[in-house]
């Protein structure tokens, strides 16, 4: 299935994002702020890169980073502007992630390449499940 790949690099406050395309060309990499008006520019963005390549689904990838990126998390799995795509949602481990990333030689390190090796990882498959997530009403309860 034709999917688009989103690798996010999260930051206390900037995340940032690399959109690929299925056969693992570049679409477009940016940065927005880690609240809620970067997570709405962010579901715009991929609303409109999976609109404009007439794409059915999205895999969405971040590294587990504290508690930075659970809103963004929380946000992409209720938004409704991504509800009408098939998507998938995983928060990888940060080992996992410098394991992939040292396939590739001489890679520096910012975070827009962090954000290529999470797409680039999900687009390989070998992730098992997408997220589990339990009911985030209780997620401020849990991180207090």
């Amino acid at each position: 299935m034709n999917r688009l790949f989103i690798g996010i690099d999260v930051g206390s406050r900037d995340n940032a994002v690399y959109i690929m395309l299925p056969d693992g060309s570049k679409h477009s990499s940016f940065a927005v702020q880690n609240n809620l008006g970067g997570a709405q520019i962010l579901s715009q963005r991929v609303v409109a890169a999976l609109t404009e390549k007439n794409l059915p689904a999205v895999v969405i990838g971040m590294e587990a980073t504290s508690v930075y990126g659970n809103n963004l998390l929380c946000f992409l799995r209720e938004d409704g502007a991504l509800g009408r795509f098939e998507r998938k949602l995983h928060v990888l481990n940060p080992k996992q992630v410098k394991k992939f990333k040292d396939a590739y030689l001489d890679l520096p390190k910012n975070d827009l390449v962090d954000a290529f090796v999470i797409a680039d990882h999900l687009r390989f498959g070998r992730i098992t499940a997408p997220v589990y997530m339990e009911d985030y009403r209780y997620k401020a309860l849990q991180n207090l």
